[in-house]
């Protein structure tokens, strides 16, 4: 039992003007540890340890009454954000808590656990690979593993040779991409590969006798990336075929980390050009060379190209290195990166056949910087040939306005293509509208949602969404809209919530917001503002939000889904993503493409709502229109059912008697 005068201050956390206390307290069963004081957050180590390894790898992490989102860390009702010196603090008074709770439990935690090894390894500091490689390797065979190996690339030649090795055997003198371009093509585009059986896997097809021959059954091959290009690549093997778990994965990219720091050159000067890339230039005057060379091909051949100019406040050194890297990180062997001292960076994509393209880069790369340098301003400006300008001069002067808007906005991106400062202007005075369709259960016919609509009140005439969120998407506008549209539907929310209605919120959010790690703790927030349950609200997404990135698209509704929404997957059916993967997303609901509600299809749509249900979701019916198509669907055995013969989406004046009587105008 937690004794309230028991507790000891390890230490108090000043962060931002508040002071976070760092308690513990023996019991019994073993230490625990208190963040946040008496209204704070009680952690069992097993759970201190979780938590500790998030804030290593950055990973978002949930329990019953902690969030973290980097760089928010919610502790009940506080929300604390962590700067890289906070967040270091704190790192180093959980390490010493759970070192500390290791030797005084009764029941002590393995010893040998990949937490463990994981918190071991990002500890290290080695002076080479000849004292890394053995400790690694160690620590790995002590988790199973048997053993592990590093290749790197040497020369400018397309060339992996071995770098070290534990325990030795015998191994080839190299790697080449003529012998085997299958692999080195796998490597290029992956940043790890979990191969579970060497036999099966095709991807290792050119290797599969050399592995087998060194005694491997399955491997998890870390890749290591530089500003030029595939660096090398480590291998971390197993004897026997093995289900990789996202712990080993984790531990993978951790050891790769340790390396890749044994590796990383310490220069006094920020470089960012590689002797095998060329078109990495670090001065403007290179750079313009290039644009202009660019821009000539272009003209000549009636192609497109972008101009990006990157600008982060407040960079510190060692911050704008991290930064040359994430960005170089993302380029091709046609784009070139000029660093511009304060003014930034300056991005060259000399192959892009839309803006949208471009827009696609600068989302990544955003996504990328934002995890790199969590908590600072980021701003992005795209000019693209020839919507935006003709000229060297027009591009720069277009990228330029562009990313100074974006950081008057708060950081993001911006372009200046027609059409985009309209919407953004209307986003910034709040001048778009919401309207509210209904979804009614088919059972009995009672209110169960209330969708969020977006429109553009225009001179013309009202502008549904799929008029304008094209636009926001290529102008890089669609998680500026997802906020504001999710802040006004918790605004109507709260609105109505004395009145007792039980009806929840349905708000679609896009694949850039489904993704920024910031977002969690952006909805929490609101929620909290609003004192609103997060029950209340129902975040739909299309099946290309999740094509674009799977997996990351997974982590981030599984964060979400802790937080208490609900999931619902939109238009299904559309691109069906693998039964597999529907079974490994936490979906509360799936709305059926509205093609499976005509008479013709209700084979297939029968076959769909089964698959739905054994997945474990709700299905939605949308696109009712006549009443046939009701009581067919109904029949079939969808639970709720959307459309105009049930109700027209209303404006938001008239949302009450949606919500009270479940009639609008």
């Amino acid at each position: 039992m937690v004794n309230e005068a028991s507790w000891k201050l390890f230490a108090p956390l000043s962060i931002e003007g508040a002071t976070l206390l760092i308690e513990h307290q023996d019991l019994p069963s073993g230490m625990v540890i208190r963040l946040g004081g008496a209204a704070g957050v009680v952690l069992k180590p097993q759970e201190a340890q979780e938590l500790l390894l998030n804030l290593l790898t950055g990973e978002s992490w949930v329990s019953s009454r902690l969030v973290w989102a980097a760089p928010r860390l919610h502790i009940g009702p506080r929300g604390y954000n962590l700067n890289e010196r906070a967040k270091l603090a704190l790192i180093e008074a959980l390490q010493a808590l759970l070192v500390e709770a290791q030797g005084t439990a009764i029941n002590p935690m393995p010893r040998e656990t990949w937490q463990r090894a994981l918190l071991e390894v990002s500890r290290q500091r080695f002076t080479g690979l000849e004292e890394a490689i053995p400790k690694l390797g160690e620590i790995l065979i002590g988790l199973g593993f048997k053993g592990l190996c590093l290749w790197l690339k040497e020369s400018n030649e397309p060339l992996l040779k071995p770098a070290g090795q534990y325990p030795e055997t015998a191994l080839p003198g190299e790697l080449s991409s003529e012998r085997h371009p299958v692999y080195f093509q796998v490597l290029e585009r992956n940043l790890l590969i979990a191969a579970e059986d060497i036999r099966q896997d095709a991807r290792l097809n050119e290797l599969r006798e050399l592995l087998l021959g060194r005694g491997t059954g399955a491997v998890l091959q870390a890749v290591l990336h530089s500003e030029a290009g595939l660096r090398g690549v480590l291998w971390l093997e197993s004897a026997q075929p093995r289900r990789w778990a996202p712990s080993d994965e984790t531990l993978a990219l951790a050891v790769t980390q340790v390396i890749e720091r044994i590796l990383r050159p310490l220069k006094d000067e920020l470089k960012i050009q590689a002797p095998e890339r060329r078109s990495l230039a670090v001065r403007r005057s290179e750079f313009e060379i290039n644009l202009a060379q660019a821009l000539s091909l272009a003209q000549r051949h009636g192609r497109s190209m972008a101009l990006m100019r990157i600008r982060v406040e407040g960079m510190t050194r060692p911050q704008t290195e991290q930064a040359a890297r994430e960005i170089a990180y993302t380029l091709r062997q046609s784009d070139s990166l000029a660093y511009l001292g304060e003014q930034g960076f300056a991005l060259l994509l000399s192959e892009v056949r839309w803006t949208a393209g471009a827009s696609r880069v600068a989302h990544r790369l955003l996504g990328r910087l934002r995890a790199a340098l969590a908590g600072l301003k980021i701003g992005i400006g795209i000019a693209m040939y020839p919507q935006d300008a003709t000229s060297v001069e027009g591009l720069w002067a277009q990228a330029e306005q562009a990313c100074a808007k974006a950081l008057e906005t708060g950081g993001g991106i911006r372009l200046l293509t027609p059409g985009a400062s309209e919407l953004q202007e209307a986003l910034d005075r709040k001048s778009l509208t919401l309207h509210f369709q209904p979804v009614f259960s088919l059972t009995d016919l009672e209110l169960v949602a209330v969708e969020a609509l977006a429109r553009w009140p225009k001179p013309r005439g009202l502008h549904q969404a799929g008029e304008f969120l094209p636009l926001a998407e290529q102008v890089g506008l669609l998680s500026a809209q997802d906020r504001w549209a999710l802040e006004k539907v918790l605004e109507q929310a709260a609105l109505w919530k004395p009145s007792g209605v039980n009806a929840r919120f349905s708000v679609n959010i896009s694949a850039e917001t489904l993704i920024d790690p910031n977002f969690p703790s952006f909805l929490q927030e609101m929620l909290s503002a609003k004192d609103l349950p997060a029950d209340i609200l129902i975040l739909e997404l299309r099946e290309e939000a999740l094509l674009s990135d799977l997996e990351a698209a997974g982590r981030s509704l599984e964060i979400l889904k802790h937080l208490g929404v609900a999931i619902a997957l939109d238009n299904f059916g559309t691109n069906p993503l693998p039964l597999t993967q529907l079974k490994r997303l936490p979906l509360d609901w799936i709305k059926l493409n509205p093609a499976l509600s005509i008479s013709e299809n209700a084979p297939l749509a029968k076959a769909t709502i089964e698959m739905v249900h054994a997945v474990g979701a709700k299905v939605v019916a949308k696109g009712l229109e006549e009443q046939s198509q009701l009581t067919r669907m109904k029949e079939l055995g969808a639970d709720y059912g959307q459309g105009h013969i049930l109700g027209w989406p209303v404006p938001t004046e008239d949302l009450g008697a949606l919500l009270v009587w479940g009639i609008g105008t």
